[in-house]
């Protein structure tokens, strides 16, 4: 059984030209436009954080 990550199968929406991207795609495919970084939400406070953030932003929680 092959374990993949949740966000392995999720595609990208380039906000420049509206493709498709793979997930870990870091420029878009066809426009070379930066992607956006996937976002992740904090426990303790809800704010949005990048993916990955060892400390929270707003709170500063850390899940350690």
């Amino acid at each position: 059984m092959c374990f993949r990550p949740p966000t392995a199968g999720k595609a990208v929406s380039c906000p420049n030209c509206g493709a498709k991207n793979p997930a870990v795609a870091k420029k878009c495919i066809k426009c070379k436009a930066e992607l956006p970084k996937e976002k992740i939400k904090c426990p303790k406070c809800g704010a949005e954080n990048p993916i990955d953030a060892k400390v929270c932003k707003n709170c500063g929680y850390t899940a350690s």
